[in-house]
């Protein structure tokens, strides 16, 4: 209003409610239909006054956005409205290169762009193409080429971006033709000087433009393969050369660089990677193996010059497009050189000159690619050789045994002959030092799939216990630090790289101990994908009878050990439930595939003073379901339905508010053990549901059906939905079973 002459104020502020926004304007239809009918003089005026460029004051305050902002809201049957306000967009591209307006104008483009693209005639589309083609639109593409991201340097950007993402269609139609210097432009300035996110702040949405033109175009090729569009080769070579500009730009600078970052640079920086993979991975649907080859040309290039951060950054988004290649065999090729190269002896024997974040990228890669290594089992010795050498460098120790666990898991069918040499390296690594716990748990877990894979039972079983050995060796230190007879080597080797100074030593071996045998017990499972190998049942239980309890014995002493040894950890309860419970999916037999009358007895065991109880109803509702043979279910499952009732007949009684006589169980007191303990019931009640229907005696059944109903009454959320679920079970079970 304060940028029209006085007369043309004067006019309009006797038209009460006539600007949208203006303190007059009446929210009624009314006031909106005297605002369409005012429309055509207000649109005149306006863009009367805006094409007066000469006349404006400094710092005008522009009103044609209220006006853009009213058409939004304007009923979709008037387009007459919208016609006439549309001749104002032109009026303010005009208005873009003078400098007073320059920041109301451009945010009122972006926002119509953005939000009501059918603002823009073609006439305005074509104004606002010339005008970002021109010389005033020039400079600011070199500014920003420059690493000149002042604020109006990225209001351009976001107006190039809206532009382009409003015109999305017709660019990629026309990038061989008009749309090519638009293009070429956005192509370009993801080369701008500056890191993205820390100094570069156009780079991100520009990757997300690109990964949008990349997924638009399948929605335009014809689907007759004998005619292509003219357009679809130059469409490909811009892709490609997005990405070749948009991988060098997430290059790590020196690490003494990323030192001055902080949390939220890197943070931003490292977000900035996984937005670039995204858009490797819309544009290898389109154009295949060929955008890998590039990448691994790139590899060993850099191997060649020793250049490790450009080496790090192509093999970041080589790993990148891991997810894509799985299954295309086109891409073995590629792989095979980086593979094949001298790759891999680099990282081993030069480790004192190759920076720490490319030699675990570089780990990383072996395992983005087990696919490839299980179709390719010559590779596996001198990837695992190198992986297992990494074990003893704490900063290479996380990533090296990700990759060991996951190889060993995959390709456990071809590496089972060399259990002896990994068993020997590993003794080598932890006699020279201690591994942290995730280390020592994924390591663990795989030479356990490793050993799973001899089809020998005696053979397997042997190598088994030679695993365990490694975890009662850290029993044995876990006693020594418990009674205080640690040596200070004992103490300077415990402590993880997370561990806080105020921890107990003695608890974090321990924790660290049931965390190896966990991961063992994952280790030995059987593959769901494995075919039963009948030959292998056949084989005479006899002459390996007693190994088997041998290692299961030793098992239980472990956790029984640590048990005794902290009655009162939650964690050390928590980390036993998670090994039990390795073994109750397993069919066939196996060291942690325990008796089930001994699991039962020590489960109901427990008493309701156990820190974290529930946790053993969540483990005995899981081993409820596990438990086969009708003879031996019925007996178990009625222990440890006794059992759970006689911890829920622990529960405090809070008689606030109650009517006079009645009880109310505080079931908030334990809300996890009623949650379990309803859980268990309705597991129970669907496997057997004459063991829960006939409770004896009849006192320990009428707690229980009233405790249920406490629950079902109850304000504890989980408790409350556990028990609405026991019922429906209940009811559905009573209707079934014979009378």
């Amino acid at each position: 209003m304060a940028a029209l002459p006085r007369p043309h104020r004067s006019m309009l502020s006797k038209q009460p409610g006539l600007l949208p926004g203006h303190r007059g304007a009446q929210p009624s239809d009314v006031s909106y239909d005297r605002n369409a009918r005012a429309t055509t003089n207000a649109g005149t005026l306006m863009g009367s006054h805006a094409r007066r460029r000469g006349r404006i004051a400094a710092g005008p305050e522009f009103r044609e956005e209220a006006w853009v902002t009213f058409t939004q809201k304007a009923p979709t049957h008037e387009t007459d409205v919208v016609e006439l306000v549309k001749p104002l967009l032109g009026n303010v591209i005009e208005l873009l290169a003078v400098g007073t307006v320059y920041d109301a104008s451009v945010e009122l483009l972006i926002e119509a762009l953005s939000n009501n693209p059918s603002l823009f005639t073609p006439e305005t589309n074509e104004v606002l193409e010339i005008l970002l083609k021109s010389p005033w639109a020039a400079e600011y593409y070199q500014r920003m080429t420059d690493g000149d991201f002042t604020f109006d340097s990225i209001q351009f950007a976001q107006l190039l971006l809206a532009f382009a993402e409003a015109r999305m269609p017709l660019l990629i139609q026309n990038c061989h033709a008009d749309s090519s210097e638009i293009l070429s432009h956005l192509c370009d300035l993801l080369l701008a000087q500056g890191y993205p996110v820390v100094e570069d702040r156009i780079f991100v949405p520009l990757v997300e433009f690109w990964s949008s033109f990349a997924e638009t175009i399948p929605d335009h090729l014809s689907v007759d393969d004998s005619e292509e569009e003219p357009w679809k080769a130059p469409a490909y070579t811009l892709l490609m050369k997005a990405c070749s500009n948009a991988w060098q730009k997430i290059t790590y600078p020196p690490s003494a660089a990323v030192a001055d970052w902080d949390s939220n640079d890197r943070a931003g920086f490292a977000d900035s990677r996984k937005d670039v993979v995204d858009l490797l991975q819309s544009v290898y649907a389109l154009v295949g193996p060929q955008l890998l080859g590039r990448f691994a040309a790139t590899v060993l290039l850099s191997l060649k010059d020793a250049a490790w951060l450009r080496l790090e950054a192509a093999v970041y988004c080589l790993g990148g497009l891991a997810d894509c290649c799985q299954v295309d065999d086109r891409c073995d090729s590629f792989l095979a050189s980086v593979f094949h190269s001298k790759l891999f002896t680099i990282l081993r024997d030069g480790r004192a000159t190759v920076p720490t974040r490319t030699q675990q990228t570089c780990l990383q890669l072996i395992e983005l690619y087990t696919e490839y290594f299980e179709r390719n089992p010559a590779l596996l010795p001198p990837a695992l050789e190198l992986l297992f050498s990494s074990l003893g460098n704490e900063a290479m120790a996380s990533v090296a045994s990700k990759s060991i666990l996951r190889l060993c898991s995959s390709c456990r069918a071809h590496l089972h002959t060399d259990i002896d040499a990994f068993l020997a390296e590993y003794a080598r690594v932890v006699s020279q030092q201690q591994l942290d716990c995730v280390t020592s748990e994924r390591t663990i877990g795989a030479l356990s799939s490793v050993a799973q894979a001899i089809a020998s039972p005696p053979q397997r079983y042997l190598q088994y216990g030679r695993i365990l050995e490694f975890i009662e060796m850290d029993l044995r230190k876990c006693q020594r630090l418990s009674m205080q007879k640690g040596d200070d080597s004992d103490l300077l080797q415990l402590v993880c790289l997370d561990t806080s100074p105020e921890e107990n030593p003695s608890l974090h071996m321990a924790l660290k101990v049931l965390r190896c045998l966990a991961g063992m017990g994952k280790g030995v499972q059987t593959p769901a994908e494995n075919a039963i190998n009948l030959e292998h049942e056949k084989q005479p239980a006899v002459l390996y009878d007693d190994v088997l309890p041998q290692l299961q014995r030793r098992i239980v002493t472990v956790i029984v050990e640590l048990q005794k040894m902290f009655p009162n950890s939650s964690e050390i309860t928590e980390q036993i439930c998670h090994v039990l419970r390795t073994g109750f999916s397993e069919s066939e037999a196996g060291p942690f595939v325990l008796p089930p009358s001994e699991v039962a007895q020590y489960l109901t065991s427990h008493s309701f003073a156990t820190p974290r109880v529930g946790l053993f109803i969540s483990t005995a509702c899981s081993f409820t379901s596990s438990v086969q043979g009708k003879n031996s279910q019925q007996g178990i499952l009625s222990a440890v339905l006794s059992w759970v009732i006689g911890l829920l007949r622990q529960f405090p009684y809070d008689n606030t508010g109650a009517a006079v006589g009645a009880s109310q169980i505080d079931i908030s007191a334990e809300p996890e053990v009623a949650q379990n303990a309803m859980e268990i019931s309705s597991r129970i009640l669907t496997k057997d549901p004459s063991v829960i229907l006939h409770i004896q005696p009849a006192e320990m059944a009428e707690f229980f059906f009233f405790f249920a109903l406490q629950a079902l009454d109850g304000n504890e959320p989980l408790p409350k939905a556990a028990a609405a679920e026991f019922w429906v079970c209940a009811i559905s079970a009573d209707e079934i079973t014979p009378r």
